[in-house]
């Protein structure tokens, strides 16, 4: 029985497709094409990813997608067909008895009330009897000076207007994520690589750059991103794949988020 990878690449080759041509019409990169019709699943990020290749490989081909995606399940997991997921590690806590308090009792609470009252007397007594009494402090007021003999102030210093939607050229360019979901994801800043792997639910992750930021996502609705402190909109749905998206000054005024807006009613008060 041929596996996954041989019949997706026995599709493709009865229609005449190359790699290079499906790798150029899907903006899928071409070595994750290679490895998914090698069967080599180690070389994909992750069943996010995975799930996107697929779909995108047999609607251009005009094939089933969800027969090719089960094929996908039945293989990491024949037994289920289902998805297999590490195990989450459980910890055991041990349950602290709660120790009983002792017994008061009667005499050990008279005689703390016995110092209570004794510390009371002690305190009034050094604070009317024994503190020496002072007078108040003789108020010293400053000499006034001539109008000329003042310090000039200096004005306060007004920082540069920024227009909406731009950032300075000499500003370098800050992208901050916050994963709201387990979320596949790769940024290159100006063509290093600073961000690659899985990320998790509550996790937060920073890239700096000089011009450009260029993203990968298994799950484009898996997290938020801010530019230099300005909010982009949402990049897509949970579970859409995105490939090579731009983020730098140029794009800023297209994926910046608009301000909230005053409730209806109060705008004018």
């Amino acid at each position: 029985m041929a596996s996954l990878g041989q019949e997706l690449r026995r599709e493709r080759e009865r229609r005449a497709v190359s790699l290079k041509d499906m790798a150029d019409q899907t903006k899928i990169g071409l070595r994750h094409l290679e490895a998914l019709e090698k069967d080599r699943y180690d070389a994909l990020p992750g069943p996010f990813f995975i799930k996107g290749i697929l779909r995108a490989y047999a609607k251009f081909l005009v094939l089933p997608e969800d027969h090719f995606y089960s094929l996908y399940r039945m293989k990491m997991s024949p037994a289920t067909g289902a998805e297999t997921k590490p195990e989450k590690l459980v910890r055991e806590v041990s349950a602290k008895k709660r120790r009983k308090k002792p017994w008061r009792r009667p005499a050990s609470r008279v005689l703390g009330l016995a110092g209570l009252i004794f510390l009371g007397a002690a305190a009034a007594v050094y604070v009317y009897i024994l503190k020496p009494q002072r007078g108040p402090l003789p108020v010293i007021s400053e000499p006034r000076r001539a109008a000329s003999e003042r310090p000039a102030i200096a004005p306060p210093e007004v920082p540069p207007v920024v227009e909406s939607g731009t950032i300075p050229e000499s500003e370098d360019l800050t992208l901050a994520l916050r994963f709201t979901a387990e979320t596949w994801i790769h940024v290159a800043a100006d063509g290093a690589v600073q961000l690659d792997g899985n990320r998790k639910a509550g996790e937060r992750a920073a890239c700096k750059a000089k011009t450009e930021f260029l993203l990968q996502t298994g799950n484009a609705g898996g997290f938020t991103a801010t530019l230099n402190g300005r909010a982009l909109k949402p990049l897509g749905a949970a579970g859409v794949v995105l490939i090579d998206v731009r983020i730098s000054r140029d794009t800023l005024r297209s994926m910046e988020a608009e301000p909230d807006k005053p409730p209806a009613g109060k705008a004018g008060r």
